[in-house]
C-alpha cells in the first residue's frame, strides 16, 4: 500500500513509532518576516511568563494564544532556549511554524 501522494513509499515498510500521547508537546507560532510582532499558540503559563519577561509588552491575548512583541525569528530562538525544536512551516507572506518539545 502506497502512502498518499504516491511517492513510492510503502507504509508497511515504515517502522512503528513508540510515542505515547504525553511524550511530546506541540505549539505554533504565526508571523511575518517583515513584522515586529507574532502570535504564539499552545504555550503553558510558565512559558508565557518567560517570554513576556524577555519581550516587554508581550502577552496581549489573541484567540487561543498570545502576541509576542518581537520579530518571529527572535521569538523562535527564544522558544528554542525553552527546549522547542522547529518541525515544519507553511505559508508565504504570513507563515506558521510548528515547534515541538519532548516532555
Amino acid at each position: 500500500m502506497e502512502s498518499k501522494g504516491g511517492q513510492g513509499v510503502l507504509t508497511s515498510n515504515l517502522p512503528p513509532v513508540p510515542i505515547t500521547e504525553d511524550s511530546v508537546y506541540y505549539i505554533a507560532i504565526k508571523g511575518s518576516l517583515h513584522a515586529n510582532d507574532c502570535s504564539v499558540f499552545g504555550l503553558g503559563q510558565e512559558e508565557i511568563r518567560a517570554l513576556c519577561k524577555k519581550f516587554p509588552g508581550s502577552g496581549t491575548s489573541v484567540v487561543n494564544g498570545i502576541t509576542i512583541k518581537s520579530n518571529v525569528l527572535d521569538a523562535i530562538n527564544a522558544l528554542a532556549q525553552l527546549g522547542y525544536k522547529l518541525v515544519s512551516s507553511t505559508g508565504e507572506t504570513e507563515i506558521t511554524w510548528t515547534l515541538v518539545r519532548e516532555i
